[in-house]
Order: structure tokens, then sequence, then C-alpha cells
């Protein structure tokens, strides 16, 4: 595969920012000493990095280098799932969960050594749908935290171009995005009904911004005294479950240490799904986590099932996370989506 353009897709603000641009410009610079041409280009707004994206893809451009965290990955791939398009993933957020799980190094040098080398593999996606005469929900389509929106805040100040030999990409207009970002969903490591996303909704982002992960399990530990599981029906190809938390994985990673679908393989067309039951009290969920921390999930009461086809729906109002990203509430569907995406491996 002979690559030779590559534009850095960036978010100044994911994660803990620090010097988010300078480090772009020295990517760029290390890229074009291993003889690719690179830009970067920094997120201004939530989807930014979708339409940056799919631009890049009408121009043909051979790599885009997603630089942020899992939510800045997600948006990315909304604008090049489907294409030729390599994506590198550069860990820069919080969790970094699918970075750890395709083993992409966090020292610039090696990482712009595994870019210039453009080892890829094509893997599969996931894609999360809402039922289509659902209404939706005042406020859907946001993440459903207060001033959050990965791509780009409030305070941005940092264009990431000064000193870069920056091109402006082609003005034909992306591939059409979906109206509501709930409405149709790719998903790269996982897909959360019901508790993760519950919590992933509660966190607290100026906490986050200070102490990463630590804001989730702080938002966990208040979820388990004071917040309630909202129970679900859950279909996986045609077997009916009932579930106060599910993950569907697309691939093994999980954040905080955790390994729920053990088995899950990016590059494979099925999903792993866990199904962990209603509990009597919110205290018994901890069996279930202390035997995922452990990698041994159905240890703790959960069921592991392959399937590529998944429906959820319920009387209350459990809500979906993609990639920790929140999307909205049930009903809705999630499907395998096989030779979806060429990603840069080591």
């Amino acid at each position: 595969m002979n690559l030779k353009r590559a534009i850095i897709i960036y978010n100044p603000m994911s994660g803990r920012p620090g010097r988010r641009a300078a480090n772009a410009r020295a990517m760029t610079r290390l890229l074009e000493a291993r003889g690719l041409q690179a830009d970067a280009f920094a997120t201004n707004g939530p989807e930014d990095a979708s339409r940056l994206a799919s631009n890049a893809v009408a121009d043909h451009v051979d790599i885009i280098v997603s630089y942020g965290g899992d939510g800045t990955l997600n948006e990315v791939i909304q604008g090049v799932a489907m294409s030729e398009t390599a994506l590198a993933v550069w860990p820069g957020g919080t969790a970094n969960v699918v970075a750890r799980d395709i083993g992409m190094m966090t020292s610039i040098e090696r990482l712009a050594d595994i870019i210039a080398a453009g080892k890829t593999k094509r893997v599969a996606l996931g894609l999360a749908k809402r039922d289509e005469g659902e209404t939706g929900r005042e406020g859907e389509g946001e993440t459903g935290r207060e001033g959050e929106g990965e791509t780009g805040r409030e305070g941005e100040g940092e264009t990431g171009r000064e000193g870069d030999r920056v091109t402006s990409l082609a003005p034909s207009p992306p591939r059409p995005v979906p109206p509501s970002p709930s409405r149709r969903r790719y998903f790269l490591m996982m897909a959360g009904i019901g508790i993760d996303a519950s919590i992933a909704r509660g966190v607290n982002y100026r906490l986050k911004r200070a102490t990463g992960e630590f804001a989730y399990w702080w938002c966990g530990i208040k979820h388990l005294f004071f917040g309630r599981a909202e129970p679900f029906s859950i279909e996986v190809d045609g077997k009916h479950y009932e579930s106060a938390f599910a993950l569907v994985g697309n691939g093994k990673g999980y954040g905080g240490g955790m390994m729920m679908t053990p088995s899950a393989k990016l590059e494979e067309p099925w999903f792993e799904v866990f199904i962990l039951p209603p509990q009597s009290n919110n205290f018994a969920y901890l069996r279930a986590l202390a035997a995922c921390r452990k990698g041994t999930p159905e240890a703790g009461g959960a069921t592991l099932i392959r399937g590529k086809h998944i429906k959820a729906n319920s009387a209350d109002e459990p809500w979906v996370e993609v990639d920790g990203e929140v999307i909205g509430p049930l009903p809705m569907t999630l499907d395998i989506v096989p030779d979806a995406l060429s990603i840069i491996v080591p």
C-alpha cells in the first residue's frame, strides 16, 4: 500500500490537555521525515472531527490520524467508515480503550514509525440505530453531560496550523451525516446499555479533566448508593434475555482494567455480548464488577453470547453509550458491519 498523504485530526481539549497543537506539529514533522505529506487540523466543535474525516476521504487522503480520546476517535470513524482510507489511533484522551486494545504506542517517535510503515488490518464496526418510529427526546444527540462534547469546547483557541505546511482539503461537501448522532452511530470497540451509560451520563466533566478515569469511578460509587438500575429486554439473534446492564463487544477493550467480552475480536464479523440480569440490590453488582476485573465475567453471574443482531427495549428509559459516548435511550438495534474500516496496527 503506497501511503503518501496523512492528516492529523486532533481535539485540543480531550483528556487532560497540554500542548496539543505543538504535539500535532511535531507529529507532522516526524511523518514528513518518513516520506509522508502531513497536515494537522484541530476540531472546533461537536461532530467537527466527522466533517474533517469525511472531507479527507473525499479528497483521497491515504491516512487519517485521530489524536485525542475515544470520543474524538468515534467521531472520526463516522467520516471514515466504509472507505479505503486508513485510520491511525494516537492516544491522547482519558481511557484510550481502543489504542490499548490494538497496541498503539504513546511514544510519538514510535507511533510515527508505525503510521509511516502503513501496516493495516480490515476490521468490523458496530452500528447502533434508533427505531425510525421513535421521535426522540429533548437533548438527545448530545452526550448527556453538561458542557461536554468531546471534539471542541468553549475556550479552544488553538488551530494547530501555525507553522505547519497546511493545505486546505478539497471543498467538496462531506458525505451525509445523520441529523442526530443517536439515530445512527458506528462504534469500534463496544456499546453499553444500562448502568454504564447511566454512569457516563453522570460524570462531572471538570472532575474528568482534572483526574481522568477517577471521575468515572467516583460517579460509579455515587450510583452504587443512590442510583437505580432500569431493567430492559435484550434480544441477541432471536434469543431473549432480561438485563440491567449489557455490553455489546466488537473488541475486548473496556476502561478501568475490566474485561467483559474477552473473546471479542475486531476483525471477526460478530459481537460478543455480556448480559447481566437485574440484581436484588445495587451492592450485588459488585460481585459482577469483581469478576470482570479478574477477566472471568461469567463467574459474576453474567451470560456471554455471540451474535450479529441485537435489539433492546424497555418500559423505562435506560441509555446507550458507544465507545464511551452517550447517544440516547432505548429502544435501539445494534448490528455488526463486517469489513468496514482499515486500521493501522503495529
